[in-house]
């Protein structure tokens, strides 16, 4: 478990590295790189941050790297209290791997194997290390159904979609809690909120706009 936790504690802010990380406009696959970096940083993260202000909020750490389509690419960390996710796509799915603090009992069906290949000789193995391009082994683990339900607390994943992978996370967030009801705007807290999203994106379009 503390190597696991030393592995996590290191890192580099995704929007540096980003920053550091230009592809040529040359290379095929620019679009869908810049495309997936921008989805983790601002949708994925944003729901992984959500009723979160200020210095609570964590940003996307880059915790590893690994290369498709000739192409560079992020080993992704998101974070909140209790709670990590570890993500990698390389321009055909994504691999994900968690850890709770709490055990994360919801319901996955439909949405991506949670349980191992009956006939792994013929069907191969989707969360054999080998596939978790750039993963350190530490971060790979089993499927969510082999865990014990009182003790769901760690478990990988192969996810089809980028879709798919919002509603996961979307799930796993409500099960610890995270997920609040919709609250209706006055016309002073819904101005407040349009200020801290033009804040937020200023921030972000000093660099983004330089690779698009």
């Amino acid at each position: 478990m503390r190597k696991v936790l030393d592995i996590l504690k290191k890192g580099i802010d995704l929007q540096k590295w980003f920053s550091c990380n230009d592809v040529s406009d040359e290379m095929l696959w620019k679009k869908s790189y810049v495309n997936q970096v921008i989805f983790v940083r601002d949708d994925l993260n944003g729901l992984m941050q959500n009723c979160l202000e200020g210095e609570d909020r964590i940003s996307v750490k880059v915790i590893s790297t690994h290369i498709s389509k000739s192409i560079t690419l992020p080993v992704y960390h998101l974070q909140r209290k209790n709670l990590n996710i570890i993500l990698r796509e390389n321009f055909y799915n994504w691999k994900m791997s968690v850890i709770s603090s709490n055990p994360i009992v919801t319901d996955f069906q439909g949405l991506f194997h949670t349980t191992p290949p009956i006939e792994p000789d013929y069907t191969g193995d989707e969360l054999s290390s080998v596939y978790f391009e750039g993963f350190p082994e530490e971060l790979v683990f089993r499927y969510y159904e082999e865990q014990n339900k009182y003790y769901k607390t760690r478990f990988s994943a192969k996810i089809s979609s980028d879709y798919i992978l919002y509603i996961v996370i979307y799930l796993i967030l409500k099960s610890q809690g995270y997920i609040t009801p919709m609250v209706w705007h006055t016309k002073e807290s819904h101005q407040k909120e349009l200020t801290k999203n033009a804040e937020r994106r200023k921030i972000n379009e000093k660099t983004t706009t330089i690779k698009t």
